[in-house]
Parts: C-alpha cells; sequence; structure tokens
C-alpha cells in the first residue's frame, strides 16, 4: 500500500509542482499586489481596499462590465442556438456530410489575431463609399445599404458578437454525438403519439441532450465574459463602444503598469464569473436531466 502511495505522489507530482508554480503563486501573488500600489519600476505600497473602492467608483470599469454582460446576455445563446440549428442540418446522413462537419468546424480551428483582422476588414463601413467592406459590397449589390459597423454604437457591439459566431464549430462537435445519442424510440414513440417537430424537440430532444447544452452555456458564459480579442481587433469607432472588462484591465497592467489595480480587477472579475457560474448551475438542476434520474 506504501509503495503505491508513493507511486502516486511520483506520478502526479509534476503536475502539482506546475499548478504551485504557474497557477496557485501567481494567483496569490495577485491578491497580494490587488492591495497595493505597484508600477513594475518602484516597490510595492500598501494601500488596503483602495483599489477596491477606485475600481467600484469608476464609469470605465461600469461601461466596460456593460458592454461584458451585453455580449453574454445577447451572444451565448445566439452561440448556443446556431450551434443546435446547425447540428440538426449537419446529423442528416446524405452523401458527402463528412465534407460538411469537417468546413463548418475548420473555422474554430482557424481562429486567433490573423482571421480576427481578416473580419475587420471584411466588416469595414467605408468612408463615402470608398473602401467598403466584403460583407457590405455585398449586401449593396441586392440593394441593401450595410449597416456601419464599427462607426455605429448601435452596430459595434454586434459586430464583435457577429465575428464571435464564426467559432461555433467547437459546440458543433459536441452537440453531434449528444443528438445522436438521442434513444430513438422516443422519438419513434413521439411520432406515432402525433407530436410535432417542435414538440419532439422540446419534450425528447432538448432534455436528452441537456447536459450538453448546460456544458456547452457554462463554457461560453466564462470565455465570454472573459473576452478579450474580438473587441481588441475589431474596435468601435469609439472604444468605449466595445471595450470589456479584460481590456480595461489590460489597459491598466500594460499601458498605465497600475499592476495593483490591474491585480484588484482581476480579483473582481473572478468573483463576477464565479457567482455567475454558481447561480447558472444551480438553475440548472430545474431543466437539466441525466440518464441515472
Amino acid at each position: 500500500m506504501k509503495k503505491e502511495k508513493r507511486r502516486f505522489w511520483m506520478y502526479i507530482s509534476p503536475w502539482i509542482l506546475g499548478f504551485l508554480v504557474f497557477t496557485a503563486g501567481p494567483m496569490l501573488a495577485s491578491l497580494y499586489l490587488s492591495f497595493t500600489n505597484y508600477d513594475i519600476l518602484t516597490p510595492s505600497s500598501w494601500v488596503g481596499f483602495e483599489n477596491y473602492t477606485t475600481i467600484f467608483s469608476n464609469d470605465h470599469f461600469w461601461n466596460s462590465l456593460g458592454n461584458t454582460f451585453y455580449y453574454t446576455i445577447i451572444g451565448v445563446p445566439l452561440h448556443v442556438i446556431l450551434g443546435l440549428v446547425v447540428s440538426f442540418l449537419l446529423l442528416k446522413n446524405i452523401p458527402g456530410i463528412m465534407v460538411f462537419r469537417t468546413a463548418f468546424y475548420l473555422p474554430s480551428i482557424f481562429g486567433g489575431v490573423a482571421i480576427l483582422l481578416l473580419w475587420n476588414y471584411m466588416l469595414a463601413p467605408g468612408y463615402n463609399g470608398q473602401n467598403v467592406g466584403l460583407i457590405n459590397a455585398v449586401l449593396s449589390m441586392f440593394g441593401i445599404e450595410g449597416p456601419g459597423w464599427s462607426s455605429e454604437e448601435g452596430w459595434a457591439k454586434i459586430a464583435v458578437i457577429f465575428v464571435k459566431l464564426w467559432g461555433v464549430g467547437g459546440t458543433i462537435l459536441i452537440f453531434l454525438p449528444a443528438l445522436a445519442s438521442v434513444p430513438k424510440e422516443l422519438l419513434e414513440a413521439s411520432e406515432i403519439d402525433g407530436a410535432s417537430p417542435w414538440r419532439r424537440f422540446i419534450s425528447v430532444i432538448l432534455p436528452a441532450i441537456s447536459p450538453a447544452v448546460l456544458f456547452v452555456g457554462t463554457m461560453e458564459i466564462i470565455n465570454t465574459l472573459k473576452m478579450f480579442i474580438e473587441p481588441m481587433i475589431i474596435p468601435g469607432l469609439d472604444t468605449a463602444w466595445t471595450d470589456t472588462v479584460m481590456i480595461y484591465l489590460y489597459q491598466n497592467a500594460f499601458e498605465y503598469f497600475r499592476m495593483g489595480y490591474a491585480s484588484a480587477l482581476a480579483w473582481v472579475m473572478f468573483i463576477i464569473i464565479l457567482i455567475v457560474t454558481i447561480i447558472n448551475l444551480q438553475a440548472s438542476k430545474k431543466w437539466v436531466h441525466y440518464d441515472s434520474e
């Protein structure tokens, strides 16, 4: 028994060491720095809760937090719904379906700054009919005047959400096996009973795939609350329209070198994400169904 314990700790020790050095250590250091005034160049000085009180009295923080929740409340349901719709279409057993499944998944791999810059060019609203992006140019071919994606406050956030849907392929990869595992006998029985397609979806399919929906929704909520790269690469004409808390944190840490204040921001967002996740998981008990239940 002792030999097995020694082997266990020997095998797990690399992970424990990595966790302490690269995760727990930096987290504890940032917690301490959040109570200090630290700019990298000079020694830190203890200021107590001053950074936290400054955060909650700063209009820039509340504006960026509002943008962040806007992306979450609007973008997450759209991401889940789009993933479900496309997954239903890709579930069809038709010739060449594997090609379509691969095509829809590839965008989630080819992401990053380069793709976002390409989207930035495609969404360019143009000026006086010049330098119009591809999307507005295509719309104009059908007599539709494209919106000023980045030049109008109402459209700037929508552009960010629209671009974020580019990575829906990862969600499809989760929904496809979940949909394929729905018991066929239940679907057949509901069809015999005269249930409409919508009723079959609500009463049979959705309960069966509810754990997958919960997982996708939870991960997408967390990822959206800490979203950074999309609004950074595709900002509005006024960055206040699109900035998230993560961008505000980045600016304070690496542009103004207010590391103590940025650390406090990080912990505030950690607590917000934790609270939202707990609420989501508690609410899921009313609609998520597992096979063992």
